[in-house]
């Protein structure tokens, strides 16, 4: 049976609720569908010249479940 998971989207302070979610096989399946899907939107949305954080909160009807976070850092020599 499936189950509906939600991915919330963190950037930086910013917090994106998931209000669709989808349905997936099980708390693996959407772990590692946060984890390509996170990879994804870095590529495309890299700091410019601070600290940023992008994680995927994933949750179920019933509460919290994990994160998924990466961090995207340029340093300047």
């Amino acid at each position: 049976m499936a189950t509906r998971f939600y991915f919330d989207i963190r950037n930086g302070e910013q917090l994106y609720a998931d209000k669709q979610g989808i349905e997936l096989r099980d708390e693996e399946t959407a772990a590692h569908e946060a984890m390509q899907s996170l990879l994804s939107i870095a590529k495309e949305n890299l700091p410019l010249d601070k600290h940023r954080l992008l994680a995927f909160e994933v949750r179920t009807d019933e509460g919290p479940l994990f994160q998924v976070s990466l961090s995207l850092v340029i340093t300047r020599c």
